[in-house]
């Protein structure tokens, strides 16, 4: 499997805290079976998570070399998990912030509470820049919860989503959780990921029961290009 959302840069956002700690989740994920990892620390633009592309690599690459070091069979890559804002094409040109691995795939982090007027806009400019917008785990937004057609209308309009495997456990809520079970059901979920910031994580001690929830939910294939082909495309195509 690839996990396509996580924060174990370590000292960077409100996920890992230290370099031993992410070593520690990274052993635990190849223990789980995953083989490759894309790092995709919080950026919201004047925040206090906004590490730029060169703290970020200075401290992937150190990551990068310690895994080495500790025979941890599993590959990393580098991106970011953007929160929305118009200034994105502008951030990406000046080495602020990164698409998946370089690639066109840009992961978008959205308002949990309410829904921006203008949202059709800003993901309208980045598709015309050419990139292929990601949404960050829509099933915990409070409004989709409330009106499951936007999801309809954005995946319409290109958008692709990536939900968390925590959410089939109800770590986000029973709603979150019956988002999800209609986004599976109607073959809205591009990619499914672990949003980890800790060791201490429940899908981690739960990984089993799971993968047998998601294989219920989809058909063999389905569960391949959402766990591991269709993450594939932005690791490969930078």
């Amino acid at each position: 499997m690839i996990d396509i959302h996580s924060h174990i840069i370590y000292g960077i956002d409100d996920g890992s805290k230290s370099i031993e700690e992410s070593l520690e989740i990274l052993k635990k994920l190849s223990l789980l079976g995953f083989t490759k990892v894309l790092l995709t620390p919080h950026y919201i633009l004047n925040e206090r998570y906004c590490a730029n592309n060169l703290e970020k690599q200075a401290r992937f690459l150190k990551l990068k070399e310690a895994v080495k070091e500790n025979n941890i069979n599993i590959e990393l890559f580098l991106g970011n998990e953007i929160y929305i804002n118009y200034d994105i094409n502008d951030l990406i040109a000046k080495g602020e912030i990164a698409p998946l691995n370089n690639s066109k795939y840009l992961l978008i982090e959205l308002p949990m509470q309410s829904r921006i007027n203008n949202l059709d806009s800003y993901l309208h400019e980045l598709h015309v820049s050419g990139y292929k917008v990601i949404i960050a785990h829509p099933e915990r937004y409070l409004y989709v919860q409330k009106d499951m057609s936007l999801l309809n209308k954005m995946y319409e309009d290109g958008v692709l989503f990536q939900c968390n495997y925590g959410s089939l456990l109800g770590i986000y809520g029973s709603k979150a959780k019956k988002v999800l079970k209609y986004m599976l059901k109607n073959n809205l979920v591009s990619f499914m990921g672990t949003d980890t910031h800790y060791i201490n994580n429940e899908v981690f001690n739960n990984i089993d029961k799971v993968l047998k929830k998601l294989h219920k939910k989809v058909d063999q294939d389905t569960f391949d290009k959402i766990t591991n082909s269709n993450i594939l495309k932005p690791i490969s195509s930078s």
